[in-house]
């Protein structure tokens, strides 16, 4: 058991987490029983993934023990995620997915400047179509050319041409940047420290820092603020290119991998937080 010390500090802290959660989710008309039920579902999952036997699932009992809810409960909820996992939804990341490659692929680049290439939408050779099929078959170029127009990441040119004009996909719609936040910030962000704070991988760690200026006047934080968004900026693009260049010769098996039980993604998350009022 953790001292009762540790249990109020983790309190605190959890607290300090939900607030400002809370204050997001209710701006996207969340409701407290919502984010209850998910949040039970979330408990049994985890105690019925990282708990078991011999690779096997938590026993109901145990799930029951260590959540506080009955077995009948436990039963019902799993039964709930089987049913929700069958009929998940895409990740928000295919979007940026498709800018990332209109970015990096040299076949879509223009040979002198590097630049992306206009693309028309549809027809022979290299297309807005092909490119979205380079990154994903399961939505229509149709839907996502929509998607990203909606958002202001690409225009039309002329009557049949697309051009990108952003690098990263940054939804318009408030409540599609909290989604987008959520899940490449703090969803990535909680991952990381559960896996950091495993006590079975104690030899393996990734990489974790929060770097804090000391107390600043509202005035020097405007200057540092433009300056840190802009390193930010290049530092972000540059570790976008070293992933990209390290993985080349994934184009040629690129639906192998697709299909690859052990293939994955690395990512590295990057903010910018502040509290200096005025």
């Amino acid at each position: 058991m953790k001292s009762d010390v540790t249990q109020e500090r983790i309190r605190n802290v959890l607290m300090g987490v939900l607030l400002p959660l809370a204050r997001t989710l209710l701006r996207c008309g969340v409701s407290y029983t919502e984010f209850a039920r998910l949040s039970k579902r979330a408990f049994v999952e985890a105690a019925s993934a990282d708990y078991g036997v011999r690779n096997r699932p938590t026993n109901i009992a145990r799930v029951a023990v260590m959540t506080g809810l009955s077995r009948k409960e436990v039963s019902r909820v799993r039964q709930e995620c089987r049913k929700t996992r069958a009929t998940g939804v895409p990740s928000v990341t295919i979007p940026a997915a498709v800018l990332n490659e209109w970015h990096t692929n040299p076949s879509y680049l223009e040979r002198k400047s590097g630049k992306p290439r206009v693309l028309p939408y549809s027809g022979r050779g290299l297309t807005f179509a092909s490119l979205v099929a380079c990154v994903t078959r399961d939505i229509p170029s149709g839907a996502m050319c929509r998607e990203l127009l909606r958002a202001g990441a690409i225009q039309m040119v002329g009557s049949k041409g697309l051009v990108p004009l952003k690098r990263h996909f940054i939804p318009d719609a408030a409540v599609e940047k909290v989604v987008v936040g959520l899940e490449l910030g703090l969803r990535r962000l909680a991952e990381t420290v559960a896996f950091n704070s495993d006590p079975n991988r104690e030899d393996v760690k990734r990489f974790q820092r929060f770097v804090e200026s000391p107390l600043v006047t509202p005035r020097d934080a405007r200057h540092l603020r433009i300056r840190i968004q802009e390193e930010l900026l290049r530092f972000s693009e540059e570790l976008d290119d070293l992933m990209t260049a390290q993985s080349k010769t994934h184009r040629a098996r690129n639906v192998r991998l697709q299909h690859h039980s052990s293939a994955g993604r690395l990512g590295v998350g990057i903010y910018y937080h502040e509290n200096v009022e005025g």
